[in-house]
């Protein structure tokens, strides 16, 4: 991804750690052979008396997350006391976002071996995920990263703007798939805010950390990641080719599986080329011609420059992009004109014919 979030958008965890605290004071009773009769005066006790008063009443107050943790209970009920260990082993696993990112957590889930745990605790988390927005907590988490943005564009993508907190609700993906890691379903650390493009078309419910082909992968963290830049320099521009639009080859600097994994979920590679490189290319090539045009009339470009000065005018151009490229997709603007610039370094003669006529505003042939 092209940014990360600030860690600080993840601080508000109180109802995540106040569920998953009462899951494992529930197993202890468990263990300590405890009958645990499900009222709302035992649910009153399981509220940790520590919590911020106001947090507190307010959990006690939601009837739904009761009574959800009580079908939770009543399933492990069923178990026998050597399988409840593993309950909660893979509630800390599922829960160790960060670890399972970098590939040093091994993945763990209950569906194979306990479904209908699985199921209640997918009900119970997914539950309290929607709370989120009701208690507040989604918009103030939103609102610390869409303050953090420099651009207000997705930083999964790059190109699609993400929306003002004023303005209506953003979409927040669940980054390991509540379907898959339901225990992390309400984690602020496994809630990013994305837009709706790389959410709902690309994204979706697909693992992050194991591809379609089943194997483990890595994945950027979107809390703590060290962002790739984007590389234009491997593409192609045909001498034999008739058209001036390049044969794009996006790599990622520096290249890591993290950069790839994120390629493929959100199929960067085909959004860049068709949705921004080959839509913008003839325009954006077309302005620093016509920059060039404005400079001749002013006299600042001279019909007789040799191929060193072009090079300059094509150098300048391309630096200025860097500082003020376009807004949203224009960060790719500048990578083009890099591209142009060690295309016409290494003698590429097409480029050099078009950065010249760009420059000039004439064909070849007529400055002869």
């Amino acid at each position: 991804m092209l940014r990360c979030y600030p860690i600080a958008a993840t601080g508000e965890n109180w109802l995540h750690e106040t569920i998953t605290s009462i899951i494992s004071d529930l197993h202890a009773l468990l263990a300590r052979g405890d009958n645990i009769v499900k009222s709302q005066e035992t649910w009153r006790q399981l509220v940790p008396e520590n919590l911020e008063e106001s947090k507190r009443n307010k959990i006690i107050a939601l009837r739904g997350v009761r009574d959800r943790v009580f079908a939770y209970l009543a399933e492990i009920e069923k178990l026998m006391p050597m399988e409840l260990p593993r309950i909660l082993s893979v509630m800390e696993c599922q829960n160790r976002v960060s670890e399972l990112l970098r590939g040093v957590e091994e993945i763990c889930s209950l569906e194979a071996e306990f479904p209908p745990v699985h199921e209640k605790v997918k009900d119970l988390f997914v539950f309290c995920y929607g709370k989120l927005t009701e208690l507040g907590v989604r918009g103030r988490q939103y609102r610390i990263i869409f303050n953090d943005l420099p651009e207000k564009t997705c930083p999964f993508c790059g190109i699609e703007r993400v929306m003002n907190p004023d303005e209506t609700a953003q979409d927040q993906d669940h980054y390991l798939a509540k379907s898959i890691y339901p225990f992390a379903a309400a984690n602020m650390r496994n809630l990013v805010p994305m837009c709706r493009v790389c959410n709902r078309d690309y994204k979706k419910n697909r693992d992050v950390i194991r591809g379609d082909d089943g194997n483990r992968r890595l994945a950027f963290d979107p809390y703590d990641c060290v962002s790739p830049s984007v590389s234009l320099l491997g593409s192609k521009l045909d001498a034999q080719n008739n058209s001036i639009l390049p044969e794009w080859q996006i790599e990622f600097i520096p290249g890591s599986q993290q950069a790839e994994t994120w390629a493929a979920v959100f199929d960067i590679r085909t959004r860049y080329k068709r949705d921004v490189l080959n839509q913008n290319f003839n325009r954006w090539f077309g302005d620093f011609a016509k920059k060039c045009s404005a400079d001749r009339r002013r006299k600042l470009i001279d019909v007789g420059l040799g191929d060193e000065q072009i090079l300059e005018r094509l150098q300048f151009y391309f630096e200025d992009k860097t500082e003020n490229p376009s807004i949203r997709e224009g960060f790719l603007e500048p990578k083009i004109f890099e591209f142009l610039l060690a295309q016409f370094q290494t003698g590429n003669q097409r480029v050099i014919d078009l950065i010249r006529d760009a420059v000039l505003g004439v064909q070849l042939e007529d400055v002869a």
